[in-house]
């Protein structure tokens, strides 16, 4: 069989196990705890002060059963919870309730996929861009500053970032709104697009400069400094090849090797939002989402997003190693 055809099917069968490994274990925890998602909800209506007939009561709390999957034997549970898993339908959400869970993850999706996806690339590109240059010209003044900020901006966490650029350019300067959503995507034109950009872009700010400067930044940086303690960097100077070259094929093609795998399993992890980020600045995102299902006992949402979360990790791991030798000479097929 050819390699690379072996290759990927191995691959394949390593995600596919992955997952199954993963949700099985999640069904197990589920079964494990001492709380009834029906019980709760029953509960919850029943707080509310209002009064059910005791046989109504029996009935909602049948259908419940019927809708969350969870009649009959514990094998029959478990291919309902992997049949609601490929679908992404775990019934209706609580916290409101009768709409179904992956509707409301749907509606929010696009908002973390636009802004979390276009953040986490941008970071990537400019901080591993900066870190290199910083350290390949280190000598420069520059250089200097650039080390000093990303060092100062490495340990603030992102929403003190948001807090401060909320001050600075939201209330101070009132050059951005405060919310980030807001904005009614019935109907998308390019007034829409426009808007949305701009309510998102102080969020995307927030998010942007700690991870631009900080961690891709200084990663980048150290793998610089430490290609240009190779035996092929220094000879590559030793031949007096141009500097624009040995920063080309040199520095940035082995340093962006490491740098890809991180930014896959980054882009992975976007389904789960930013959440502080999207309560801060208000914005419509499955971070959000998720905490509220958490708080408030929504299983099926709460599902619905981990199963994303679970899926795009497990999804980028597979993109990497497929790609992984096509960018890395020194890793082949086998």
């Amino acid at each position: 069989m050819n390699p690379l055809i072996k290759y990927i099917i191995s691959r394949f069968a390593s995600y596919i196990t992955t997952i199954f490994i993963s949700f099985t274990f999640i069904f197990l925890l589920l079964k494990a705890m001492p709380t009834s998602i029906v019980e709760a909800i029953i509960a919850s209506m029943t707080s509310l002060g209002m009064v059910y007939d005791p046989q109504g009561l029996i009935m909602l709390r049948e259908s419940l059963y019927e809708i969350f999957g969870l009649k009959g034997s514990l094998w029959d549970q478990y291919i309902t919870f992997l049949r609601r898993f490929l679908t992404l339908d775990f019934g209706p959400s609580t916290i409101s309730f009768p709409t179904p869970a992956k509707e409301l993850v749907y509606r929010q999706l696009p908002w973390t996929l636009g802004l979390l996806s276009t953040t986490t690339v941008l970071s990537w590109l400019i901080g591993n861009m900066l870190g290199a240059l910083a350290s390949f010209k280190r000598e420069s003044r520059v250089s200097k500053v650039l080390r000093s900020v990303a060092v100062t901006l490495y340990p603030i966490p992102y929403y003190i970032m948001a807090l401060v650029l909320v001050y600075l350019l939201a209330y101070l300067v009132p050059l951005f709104p405060i919310v980030g959503g807001g904005v009614s995507t019935e109907k998308i034109t390019l007034n829409t697009i426009l808007e949305i950009v701009y309510r998102s872009a102080l969020p995307a700010l927030s998010i942007m400069i700690p991870s631009m400067l900080g961690w891709w930044f200084l990663s980048s940086s150290t793998l610089t400094l430490t290609v240009m303690s190779e035996d092929y960097y220094i000879y590559g100077e030793l031949r007096g090849l141009p500097r624009s070259r040995i920063f080309q094929r040199y520095i940035l093609r082995n340093i962006l090797l490491p740098q890809t795998t991180a930014l896959a399993l980054a882009l992975g992890g976007i389904f789960g939002g930013a959440l502080l980020t999207e309560a801060i600045f208000a914005y419509p995102g499955l971070g959000q989402l998720l905490y509220r299902a958490v708080g408030m006992g929504d299983y099926a949402t709460a599902m619905s997003i981990l199963s994303l979360s679970i899926i795009g990790i497990a999804t980028a791991t597979l993109i990497i190693d497929i790609i992984y030798p096509f960018i890395d000479p020194r890793v082949r097929y086998r």
